[in-house]
């Protein structure tokens, strides 16, 4: 067997104002790195992204448009870009250190609790969390900006302030700008990707919050209900005119869900997006109507509305 290959590790050194610390995150293309800005005293984090890592579809150009994309959209719920940097061997941005974890990570904390009625977030925090994320990609829209990789490893909790903050606009798409290249490419991941995403369709905004409905309808249910398949054959099956893409809505599989907040998340999985809501203002408004509605049952009932349901089987559909 070979070993993979791993990442040159630059833990110690200095780019640009800031020194690097230790490794927080690393992908196939790259590393984020805590780091300290001598010039303004302060924690960062810094996303690296090797040269020869990168490839047709992940270019030096996208690279620097995530940089620029993401430093123009200011907003409190997004990620902030302090500075981008070029080096002979790789590229880098200095950005917001955040003090969360994703909503995998998140997710994964709950699971572990000894008892069921607490394995799940409570349905405050998913509206919440929904009410933040909505908020924020009717602004990028709004701006001219789809994230389309919206997953919950891209989705950071912050615990103490029941706050989300978006990350990584790695594959945001301005619109009116076409990439002729990307035509032969399916971006997004397989588990969240739409099924336009799949065809290799231009998108818009309504991807976005397809993408967000699964983030929703895996919290909800502390798994994502799709078949056991590898992510090419989710792909192909996303990419088809009628796609079978799920095993059932959040109330199919739970019966302590509402009704509501199951036909709610169910709206933004159509699978034709003129069926979905019309853009995030329209989801918006709709979490807004119904929150009330949603808190009051949830104050009502003497336990947690939304429970692990105990099914057996890969949380996310996909095998090891």
């Amino acid at each position: 067997m070979t070993q993979a290959r791993t990442l040159p590790d630059l833990t110690g050194q200095t780019l640009g104002t800031v020194t690097l610390l230790n490794k927080i995150g690393e992908g196939s293309m790259g590393v984020v790195y805590r780091g300290f800005q001598n010039t303004l005293s302060r924690p960062v984090a810094v996303k690296v992204v090797f040269r020869n890592k990168l490839n047709k579809l992940f270019t030096q150009e996208r690279f620097r448009q995530e940089a620029e994309v993401v430093a123009n959209l200011v907003h409190p719920n997004i990620i902030t870009i302090f500075e981008f940097g070029e080096h002979p061997d790789f590229m880098y941005f200095i950005m917001q250190l955040v003090d969360g974890i994703s909503l995998s990570q998140w997710l994964k904390q709950k699971k572990k609790h000894p008892l069921p009625r607490k394995r799940l977030p409570s349905l405050d925090d998913l509206i919440r969390l929904a009410d933040q994320v909505l908020e924020v990609l009717a602004f990028a829209h709004g701006e001219g900006v789809v994230h389309r990789d919206i997953k919950p490893e891209n989705l950071l909790w912050i615990e103490k302030s029941r706050k989300v903050m978006v990350a990584d606009f790695g594959l945001a798409a301005v619109y009116h700008t076409i990439y002729d290249e990307e035509k032969a490419f399916i971006l997004g991941s397989p588990l969240y990707v739409s099924p336009e995403q799949a065809r290799g369709e231009a998108v818009d905004g309504r991807a976005d919050l397809f993408s967000f409905g699964c983030v929703l309808l895996e919290l909800t249910l502390g798994f994502l209900p799709v078949k056991v398949e590898r992510p090419e054959r989710i792909f192909q099956t996303r990419a088809k005119e009628n796609p079978d893409m799920f095993t059932g809505m959040a109330s199919d599989h739970s019966p302590t869900v509402p009704k509501a907040w199951s036909d709610f998340i169910s709206l933004a999985l159509q699978p034709r997006r003129e069926a979905r809501f019309t853009d995030a203002e329209a989801m918006l408004a709709a979490l807004r109507n119904l929150a009330p509605v949603l808190r009051a049952l949830e104050a009502k009932s003497a336990e947690p509305l939304l429970t692990d349901p105990g099914l057996p089987g890969p949380e996310k559909g996909i095998p090891p």
